[in-house]
C-alpha cells in the first residue's frame, strides 16, 4: 500500500471502542474501581486483576474501561477478549482485531509479536484490556512481556485467575463483594447485588417477598454462606422466585447443583458455578489437581505444615503446590490464626467440587486418615502443654486448630456408627473422645460452653458399647463433666465426674485423679457444700504437691482462699491468694494469676480498698484479655464495673457490665450472665433508666430462678431494689411522698431478706460476695434517700461520706445533706481530696495541686492561694468534716480510714435532712 493511502487508513481506523456493559446494574466495587483506577493513573504500566473464579473481574474491568474512556478524552481504549483463544496465535489475532491492526497472516508468532508490538507502539496513550488470560498465560507471557516494553505509552490491564508474575506487574486480588457482620442485616454490597438481581428475574405475576427486616436477615444469612462470590449471588438469585431465600438457604449443601441452569446469554465457563470452577480446574497439571482435591478434607483454614502431612510431600513440594493453587486463585490467604501461623483456605464452592474429584481418584479415605492423625496429635500435644503451663500460645494453637479438630470428631463419629462392631469402630470412637478432649481448653476458656457435650454424649454412649479403652473414656468423662458444669447441669456433672474419679483412681492415673478431685471441689463450692468442696480441695492440693504440679498446687491454694472468702474469713482468704498469684507469676500462668487478682481485688473492695481493688481489677482484666478467657475477661469487668457503681462512676459502669453481658453471652455461661444482667439493671436503674434496668432484670430473675440456686435468686432481688430506690427518688422529686415511702420501704424489706435468711439457714449475704456487694451499694442508695433519722440501725452511713455527682451535695458522717451547689471551691476541693484518697490513701495533696483543682487555670500569688484555700477548707470543717480533715508535710488530706462513697441518688428539700 502506498504510503499516502496507508496513513489515510490509519487516520479512518477508530481510536476508541465502544464498551459494551452488561444490561445489568453495576453494584458495588466502587473502592476497587477507584484503587485500579489510580494504580493506572500514576504510571503502572502492567496491572493484573486476579482472583477465583465468580468473583467478577471481566464485569469490573468492562466498568472500568468504561469510565476510563468517558474520563480520559483523545486516549483509546480496547477490550480484547481472549476465552476462546487456545494459543499464542489466537491471541495475536484477537488483539490485533481489538486494536485494529493490520497484521497478515501465515507469519511466524515471533513475527506477530513483533508487529503487533510496533502497532501498539503507534498508538500512543491507551487502555488496552486483555480479559480471562489464564489458560494461555503460559504461551502468552512472554509476548505481553514484549508488548509492555514496545509501547511505553500503552497501559494494560489484565483479568486473570493467575498472575502473569512478569517484570513491573502490579497484582489487584479481587475479593468477595462485602458482607454484612454476622447476625445483621445491615444492606451491604452482596445484599443489594442479590435484591437487584432477584427482582430483575422475578416475573410481574409473581409477589415480591415481604419488605420486612426478617427477609433482609434471610438473605444476609444466604449472601454470607456464598461468601459474596458475585456469580454465586447471581445464580441463586435467578431462583428465588422458585424457592424463596429460605429455600435457597435450605438447599445450599449442595451449591454446585442448585446453583445451575439458573443464567442465560453467558459464557459456559460463567454460567453456572460449577462451570466456573471445572474451568479453573482443567487449566492445572496433575500434581496440582491431585493437591487440590486432597486440600478439599479440611474444613477451614490450614498451615502449610497441615498441609505437608494431607498431601504426603515433602515439606518444600508441598509449599510449591500450595504456591500455585493460591497463584492459580484456588487457594485464598486467610487470616493468620490466634497462634500468628500463615493459613490458607478453599471457597466452598471449590471444596465442593474438590472433594467430588477426590472420591472419583478413589483417595478420600486415605486424605481424611492423614488429616486427622495430623490434627489429633498437634491437638493433643497442644491442650497437655497447655494443661501443664497454662500457656497463651498452646491456647492459640488449638484455638487455631478448632475447626478441623471438631471435624476429625465428627468424621471419627460417623466411622463409629458404621460397620460391624470390631477394632476398628472402637479405634474411631476412641478418637472421637480423645478430639474432644482436646477441644475443651478452648470451649472451657473462650466458649461456646457445652459446644462439645452433644457429640461428647454420642461419642461416649457409643466408646462404652465398644468397650473402648478406659483411660480415654475418664478422661471423657471428666471433660463432659467440667462441660455440664460450666452450662449449670450440676447433678449431671457430678455423676460424671464420680466416675471418672472411679476410673481414674483404678487405673493408677494420678495426674488424672488429682484434676478431677479439684474439679469435684469447684463443684461443691459452687453448690455451697463447703465442707465437701474443702474435703476435695484438701485432697488435690496434697496430690498436685507429690506430683510436683505446681500449676494444679496454684490452682488448688486459689481454690482454698476462696472457699475462705466466701465463709468470711477475710485474712486466711488473703494468704490463700497471694500464694496461688505468686506461683502463677513464678510459672508465666496469666490465666490463673488473672482469676486470682480478679478474687484479691473482690476482697480489697469488700475491706474498703477500693484503689488496691482497682489495681487488682485492671491487672486481671489485662492479663485475661491477653490470654483471650473471654468468660473470666467478662467477670473481671463485671467486679470492676461493680467498683464503678460503688464509686458513682455509673457511666463506666454501665459500659462495663454491658460488655460483660456480651462476652458472656457469646461464650454461653448461662448463670454468669445472668449475674451480670443484674449488675447491669442495678446500674441503669441507678441512672434513673427504670425500663432499660427491667429489661436486664427480668431475663436475669427468670433464668436465674431456673437454675434454683438460692443465693442467685436473691442476687436479682437486691438488684431489683435498685429499681425501687430510682421510683421512691422520682415520686419524692414529685411530691408524692405516700409512693416515695412505699417504694423505699420496699427496698428495705429486699435488704432484710437478704441479709437475714430463712429460720435456721445462712443468709443468701452470708453465702454469696455478689449479694453482699450488691446490698452494700444498693444500702448507700437508699441511705442517700433518707434522712438519718429514717434510718434503722446497721443500715449503713453513720461513718461514712457519701457524695453525690460532682460532690453538687455531700453527707458527713452521722450528719445531714450539704448543699455544695454555690460553693465551687469547695466542692472541687472536696472532689479533690476524695480522689487524692482513693489513688493515695494517707499522703497530703499539695497546696499547688490544691490550688489547680479549686481554681483550675486561674493565676493567683502563693500568698492569695494559700489564704483562699484556708478559707475553703474551714467551709468544709463547718460543713462537719472538721475530725476527718488532716494535714501533713505535703498538704491537706482526708483521713484515709474515712469510707467515702458516691451515691446517684441527689436529695430534695423537704424531709430528707438537707441544710
Amino acid at each position: 500500500m502506498p504510503i499516502e493511502a496507508r496513513r489515510v487508513a490509519e487516520a479512518a481506523r477508530p481510536r476508541r471502542q465502544r464498551i459494551a456493559l452488561p444490561a445489568s446494574r453495576f453494584i458495588g466495587r466502587e473502592g476497587e474501581l477507584a484503587g485500579i483506577a489510580e494504580l493506572l493513573r500514576r504510571g503502572d504500566r502492567l496491572v493484573t486483576l486476579w482472583g477465583p473464579a465468580g468473583m467478577g473481574k471481566t464485569r469490573l474491568a468492562l466498568e472500568l474501561a468504561s469510565r476510563w474512556a468517558e474520563a480520559q478524552a483523545g486516549e483509546a481504549v480496547w477490550l480484547c477478549e481472549l476465552t476462546a483463544c487456545r494459543d499464542l496465535r489466537a491471541v495475536c489475532g484477537a488483539v490485533a482485531r481489538a486494536i485494529g491492526a493490520q497484521v497478515a497472516a501465515g507469519r511466524r508468532e515471533a513475527t506477530l509479536v513483533e508487529r503487533i508490538g510496533r502497532a501498539l507502539a503507534a498508538e500512543g496513550r491507551a487502555l488496552l484490556v486483555l480479559d480471562n488470560l489464564e489458560h494461555v498465560l503460559e504461551t502468552t507471557a512472554p509476548a505481553l512481556d514484549a508488548w509492555v516494553r514496545a509501547a511505553p505509552d500503552l497501559r494494560f490491564l489484565v483479568t486473570s485467575r493467575e498472575r502473569t508474575r512478569l517484570p513491573g506487574e502490579v497484582s489487584y486480588e479481587l475479593g468477595p463483594l462485602g458482607l454484612p457482620a454476622e447476625g445483621s442485616s445491615e444492606r451491604s454490597a452482596a445484599v443489594a447485588l442479590f435484591l437487584d438481581r432477584a427482582a430483575a428475574h422475578r416475573v410481574s405475576a409473581s409477589p415480591p417477598p415481604p419488605p420486612g427486616g426478617e427477609h433482609l436477615a434471610d438473605v444476609a444469612a444466604l449472601v454470607r454462606r456464598l461468601e459474596g462470590i458475585p456469580l454465586a449471588i447471581e445464580l441463586a438469585a435467578a431462583r428465588e422466585g422458585i424457592l424463596g431465600v429460605r429455600g435457597l438457604l435450605a438447599r445450599l449443601g449442595s451449591r454446585l447443583d442448585l446453583l445451575a441452569g439458573a443464567a442465560r446469554g453467558r459464557e459456559a465457563r460463567q454460567a453456572t458455578l460449577r462451570g466456573a470452577i471445572e474451568w479453573s480446574w482443567d487449566l492445572l497439571d496433575d500434581r496440582e489437581r491431585r493437591a487440590l482435591a486432597r486440600c478439599s478434607v479440611f474444613r477451614g483454614p490450614f498451615t502449610l505444615e497441615a498441609a505437608a502431612a494431607v498431601l504426603a510431600e515433602p515439606d518444600a513440594a508441598a509449599i510449591d503446590r500450595v504456591e500455585a493453587l493460591r497463584d492459580k486463585s484456588l487457594l485464598r490467604a486467610a487470616p493468620p490464626g490466634s497462634d500468628g501461623a500463615t493459613r490458607f483456605a478453599l471457597y466452598e464452592g471449590v471444596r465442593e467440587l474438590a472433594a467430588e474429584k477426590l472420591a472419583e481418584r478413589g483417595e478420600r479415605e486415605g486424605a481424611a486418615e492423614r488429616h486427622a492423625a495430623f490434627y489429633l496429635a498437634a491437638g493433643e500435644a497442644a491442650a497437655a502443654d497447655f494443661e501443664r503451663r497454662g500457656a497463651l500460645d498452646a491456647l492459640n494453637r488449638i484455638a487455631g486448630d478448632l475447626e478441623e479438630l471438631l471435624a476429625v470428631a465428627e468424621g471419627a463419629l460417623a466411622a463409629a456408627a458404621a460397620g460391624p462392631q470390631g477394632e476398628g469402630r472402637r479405634a474411631a470412637a476412641e478418637r472421637a473422645l480423645r478430639a474432644l478432649c482436646a477441644v475443651e481448653p478452648v470451649l472451657s476458656t473462650r466458649g461456646p460452653f457445652g459446644a462439645q457435650l452433644e457429640p461428647l454424649d454420642r461419642a461416649l454412649a457409643a466408646a462404652e458399647q465398644l468397650a473402648a479403652d478406659p483411660l480415654v473414656m475418664a478422661r471423657a468423662l471428666a471433660a463432659r463433666g467440667r462441660a455440664r458444669r460450666l452450662r449449670g447441669q450440676a447433678e449431671a456433672a457430678l455423676e460424671d465426674l464420680g466416675r471418672a474419679r472411679a476410673q481414674a483412681a483404678a487405673l493408677g492415673a494420678e495426674a488424672l485423679l488429682s484434676g478431677i478431685v479439684a474439679d469435684l471441689g469447684v463443684l461443691h463450692h459452687g453448690r455451697r457444700e463447703m465442707e465437701r468442696a474443702r474435703e476435695h480441695y484438701e485432697q488435690a492440693l496434697a496430690l498436685h504437691r507429690a506430683l510436683g504440679d505446681r500449676r494444679a498446687e496454684g490452682r488448688a491454694l486459689g481454690n482454698l482462699g476462696a472457699l475462705h472468702h466466701d465463709e468470711r474469713r477475710e485474712g486466711e482468704a488473703a494468704g490463700y491468694y497471694e500464694r496461688a498469684i505468686a506461683i502463677a507469676a513464678e510459672i508465666g500462668d496469666g490465666r490463673l494469676e488473672g482469676i486470682f487478682s480478679t478474687n484479691a481485688g473482690l476482697l480489697e473492695q469488700e475491706r474498703g480498698a477500693p484503689a488496691q481493688a482497682r489495681r487488682r481489677y485492671e491487672r486481671a482484666a489485662a492479663i485475661l484479655g491477653e490470654v483471650g478467657d473471654l468468660r473470666l475477661l467478662a467477670i473481671t469487668l463485671g467486679n470492676l464495673g461493680a467498683l464503678h457503681h460503688e464509686e458513682g462512676r455509673l457511666a463506666e459502669a454501665r459500659a462495663c457490665h454491658g460488655r460483660a453481658v456480651a462476652l458472656l453471652r457469646e461464650v454461653g455461661d448461662r448463670r454468669s450472665e445472668a449475674i451480670a444482667l443484674c449488675r447491669l439493671g442495678a446500674a441503669l436503674a441507678s441512672l434513673e433508666e427504670v425500663e432499660e434496668a427491667r429489661r436486664a432484670l427480668g431475663p436475669a430473675e427468670r433464668l436465674l430462678a431456673q437454675l434454683g440456686d438460692e443465693p442467685d435468686v436473691e442476687l436479682a432481688r437486691v438488684a431489683s431494689g435498685f429499681v425501687d430506690v430510682a421510683l421512691a427518688q422520682a415520686a419524692r422529686r414529685a411530691g408524692r411522698g405516700d409512693e416515695a415511702a412505699a417504694r423505699a420501704g420496699a427496698a428495705r424489706r429486699r435488704i432484710a431478706r437478704a441479709r437475714e435468711g430463712a429460720e435456721g439457714a445462712p443468709s443468701s449475704a452470708s453465702r454469696s460476695d455478689d449479694v453482699r456487694l450488691l446490698l452494700r451499694i444498693l444500702e448507700r442508695s437508699l441511705a442517700a434517700l433518707e434522712p438519718p433519722e429514717g434510718r434503722g440501725e446497721g443500715e449503713g452511713g453513720e461513718r461514712e461520706l457519701l457524695l453525690t455527682e460532682g460532690a453538687r451535695f455531700c453527707r458527713p458522717p452521722g450528719g445531714g445533706w450539704r448543699d455544695l451547689r454555690e460553693r465551687h471551691a469547695a466542692r472541687r476541693l472536696l472532689l479533690a481530696l476524695a480522689e487524692q484518697q482513693r489513688r493515695a490513701p494517707g499522703r497530703g495533696l499539695s497546696l499547688a495541686a490544691l490550688q489547680e483543682a479549686g481554681w483550675p487555670g486561674e493565676r493567683i500569688l502563693p500568698e492569695a492561694a494559700a489564704n483562699r484555700i484556708y478559707v475553703a477548707m474551714n467551709q468544709l470543717r463547718k460543713l462537719g468534716l472538721k475530725p476527718w480533715l488532716r494535714r501533713d508535710g505535703e498538704g491537706y488530706l482526708l483521713d484515709p480510714a474515712l469510707p467515702i462513697h458516691h451515691v446517684a441518688i441527689e436529695p430534695t428539700a423537704g424531709g430528707d435532712g438537707l441544710v
